[in-house]
């Protein structure tokens, strides 16, 4: 995908252009959704295997990562503890950034949680390639 102009005269975004970070505990889905990403020739995809880590990866390079794509249930800090951390504390320049949750649940009730902490998006397991395209795309054209 290549950028285009925008009605404005100023160059929208593309795909090309994120650098996400994939948060991920089970390494198979990590791997398929990692490929899923290179395949789609975004600039950068960090890996991270639970929300600690996730943190730190945002701690040490917060101006490196565009989006996070981020599974729900993981263990010493899941999604939505991640959700959480992100989007109350004081302070947080990261705050805003656009969150696309990964998850194998669909209830109504998970939903509903994650949804009030300001996602930017939601994929069920197993996850297409077109599911991911249009969420990203969306992503982009919400902005920041």
């Amino acid at each position: 995908m290549l950028n285009e102009p925008a009605k404005d005269g100023v160059l929208n975004r593309s795909i090309n252009d994120l650098r996400v970070l994939l948060i991920e505990d089970d390494d198979f889905t990590r791997r398929l959704m990692s490929r899923l990403l290179q395949d789609l020739k975004v600039r950068h995809v960090w890996e991270a295997s639970d929300g600690v880590s996730a943190l730190a990866i945002l701690r040490d390079h917060p101006e490196k990562v565009d989006l996070a794509i981020c599974d729900l249930e993981m263990p010493r800090m899941s999604g939505l503890d991640l959700l959480h951390a992100l989007r109350t504390a004081t302070g947080n320049p990261l705050a805003d950034l656009p969150v696309i949750v990964l998850t194998a649940h669909r209830e109504a009730d998970t939903v509903k949680r994650a949804i009030a902490y300001g996602i930017s998006g939601y994929l069920v397991k197993p996850v297409s390639k077109a599911d991911l395209v249009k969420r990203l795309a969306f992503v982009l054209q919400k902005g920041r």
